[in-house]
């Protein structure tokens, strides 16, 4: 978990700034809808069988399309430019990367140090 006294506040100001610093690493995912779910949440039941007609429509954030088919790749690249913010692209470049996990973030680590002409260690 991110140490609050570290991090940078949450602001637009500051999701503009770092979707800025990333886009380059990542692909424009599209903002979907689906008619059949957007109209079963819309009919909820109450208790004595009558509807109720609330109007919604549900959004979906495609990120299954980003580059590694997860929103971790946006982390990912953004952790990366962190570094090399703090250490500078050589020290980071004779560093390399390491970083543990399931299965995204090597997905990520690996061309960013492609890129960056790094080595990462997953």
């Amino acid at each position: 978990m991110a140490d609050p006294s570290t991090s940078l506040p949450l602001t637009p100001a500051s999701i503009k700034a770092a979707h800025d610093r990333i886009k380059h690493n990542i692909h424009f995912t599209p903002l979907l809808t689906n008619k059949t779910i957007s109209k079963i949440a819309s009919t909820p039941r109450t208790e004595d069988g009558e509807t109720e007609a609330p109007d919604v429509e549900l959004w979906f954030k495609c990120e299954n399309m980003q580059r590694i088919g997860a929103f971790k790749a946006r982390g990912g690249f953004y952790a990366v430019e962190r570094l090399i913010d703090e250490y500078g692209l050589e020290e980071v470049k004779r560093r390399g990367v390491v970083t543990h996990s399931s299965g995204e973030y090597n997905a990520v680590t690996e061309p960013t140090s492609d890129s960056e002409r790094s080595s990462a260690h997953v």
